[in-house]
This record gives structure tokens, C-alpha cells and sequence, in this order.
């Protein structure tokens, strides 16, 4: 193990420790500055073949994205209109936008005392519950189309983290459209208590996803996969379809 990955997983027992983490991110902002997103991969996959569970990556993932701010600038520039990290980057930008919808509206629901049927909030939450279901088309594309592509290479972390998340959201998002879809059957008060609940933890979980999938993933998936092989991850993800809100100019089959 080079000496870069041996401090990677030093910092990473310590942040996993107790100890104080703002000066431990420091620590490891300084050194995530010095490697890439293929290094970290690396080094995350050395961690997990040694035993190291994935949920305990996190910390280094929430680390890394810190030190790599412009990562997502670099990436972007790097890959053409309707190559496939284009299309999802573009998919995240869109899920963030319903993100900040369904922040809104619980906040707006949280301050009612009960539900009206000519309140076009419950309307809205049902809007937004159906594209939070769409969503699964991307990561869909993801575990189908792109991660095989990336573990092929013998990077299988980041990949089993964001399986990991993938299957942690799903029962959230089919929750609140059950939510969205019963209000009138529920409880206000019980509702309106879940709705928070659900819509805290999905709000928060999806955002530092996408940024990890960002920052960490997709630039690794660019670094490690083959040049030749992205056509065929194109063709895929054209087979497996795409989302209700994936911009046109993606140049998408569907």
C-alpha cells in the first residue's frame, strides 16, 4: 500500500474514532488535495478487501468532496453532449431542483393544521413524489449501464457505496408517494410527522449522494474505464431508458 493510501486509512480510523472531526477533515482535505478520484478508489477498495465496511467510508467520502470542489468543473469539461456522465450529471442537476421542491413544500405542510382538498401543496407533493420514483430510471442506468464498466477494472467501492444508497433511498421515496397519495386516509398530525421524518432523511441522503457520485465516482469512472468502452455504456443506458425530467439536449434515444 503506498504511503498516500496508509494515511488515507489512518485518517479514516480517526475519523471513524470519536475524535474531534473538523480538525481530522483538515488533515485530510490536505492530503485528498494531493491525490485523485482514482487513488481514493483505490484506496477505498484496499480498505474493504481488509474488512472495512462500507458504511464507514462516508466520512472519507464527506472528506474528499470538501477537498475536490472543483473536481465537477474539471469533469464537465471534459465530457461531450450526451456522453453518458453528461446526461447524468445533468439528471443530478434536475433531482437537486426537486430536492429544494419537496424542501419547500414539507416546510409549507408543516405549518398547516390540516389537510384541504383546494390546497395545490398536496398537489405539489404529489408531483414531486412521482419524479422522486423516477429517479430509480437513473440509478437504474447506473447499476446496470455504468458501475459493471467501473468494477470490470477492479474498483468495486465507490460502486458497492452507492449500491449501498441506492437501496437505503428507494423505500423513502415509495413512502412519501404513499404519503402524497393518502393524505386524505391519514391522520394529519401523524402525517404531516412522517412526511418531516421521510423528507429530512431523503432530502439529506440524496443531496450528499449525488455530491459523492460527483465528485468521487464519476470522475473515477472516467479515469479507470477504457475510451472504447463508453459507446457501449451509451447503448445500455439508451436500452434502459431515461427519466421524465433528463434534459432534451442530452440527445437521448427515449
Amino acid at each position: 500500500m503506498s504511503r498516500n493510501k496508509v494515511e488515507l486509512k489512518e485518517l479514516l480510523l480517526r475519523l471513524n474514532s470519536g475524535e474531534n472531526i473538523a480538525e481530522v477533515k483538515e488533515e485530510a482535505r490536505a492530503l485528498l488535495e494531493r491525490i485523485s478520484p482514482k487513488e481514493l478508489s483505490e484506496a477505498e477498495q484496499e480498505l474493504i478487501n481488509e474488512g472495512l465496511p462500507e458504511t464507514e467510508l462516508r466520512h472519507l467520502c464527506e472528506a474528499h468532496i470538501e477537498a475536490m470542489a472543483e473536481e465537477l468543473t474539471a469533469l464537465k469539461a471534459e465530457v461531450e453532449v450526451g456522453h453518458p456522465l453528461q446526461i447524468l450529471i445533468a439528471e443530478h442537476d434536475e433531482i437537486l431542483k426537486v430536492l429544494t421542491r419537496l424542501e419547500e413544500v414539507n416546510r409549507a405542510i408543516q405549518k398547516l393544521d390540516s389537510y384541504d382538498t383546494n390546497n395545490f401543496i398536496f398537489d405539489e407533493l404529489k408531483e414531486i413524489a412521482y419524479l422522486l420514483l423516477e429517479t430509480e430510471n437513473h440509478h437504474k442506468r447506473e447499476e446496470e449501464a455504468l458501475f459493471p464498466e467501473v468494477d470490470q477494472t477492479g474498483v468495486t467501492g465507490p460502486t458497492r457505496i452507492m449500491k449501498m444508497e441506492h437501496e437505503d433511498l428507494w423505500p423513502r421515496k415509495e413512502r412519501i408517494d404513499y404519503l402524497a397519495q393518502h393524505v386524505e386516509g391519514i391522520d394529519f398530525d401523524d402525517f404531516r410527522e412522517e412526511l418531516n421524518q421521510q423528507a429530512e432523511y431523503l432530502i439529506l441522503t440524496l443531496r450528499d449522494h449525488i455530491f459523492k457520485e460527483n465528485y468521487i465516482l464519476y470522475p473515477t469512472a472516467k479515469e479507470v474505464i477504457p475510451e472504447d468502452r463508453w459507446e457501449e455504456i451509451k447503448r445500455n443506458s439508451d436500452e434502459i431508458g431515461y427519466c421524465s425530467f433528463t434534459p432534451i439536449r442530452v440527445d437521448r434515444k427515449n
